[in-house]
């Protein structure tokens, strides 16, 4: 394996593992905040947040990986 190609490696793991970590945490906080009111739509809103995170890091790696 390359020295190049393991170091890009190590940090895509890195990297996705602490996105998936936050998201993880921050998905376990809002399902115990909003867990007990059925029918509220907030949590959608978190939810979609959240969601836009991911994207925008996984854009930002994306742009990161051409330069």
């Amino acid at each position: 394996m390359e020295p190049e190609f393991q170091k890009a490696l190590i940090v895509v793991l890195v990297v996705g593992s602490v996105i998936f970590g936050i998201g993880t945490f921050a998905l376990v906080l809002v399902f115990r905040g909003f867990g007990k009111r059925p029918g509220s739509s907030e949590h959608f809103a978190l939810i979609a947040a959240l969601l836009g995170f991911v994207f925008a890091v996984c854009v930002a790696l994306l742009i990161l990986s051409y330069r």
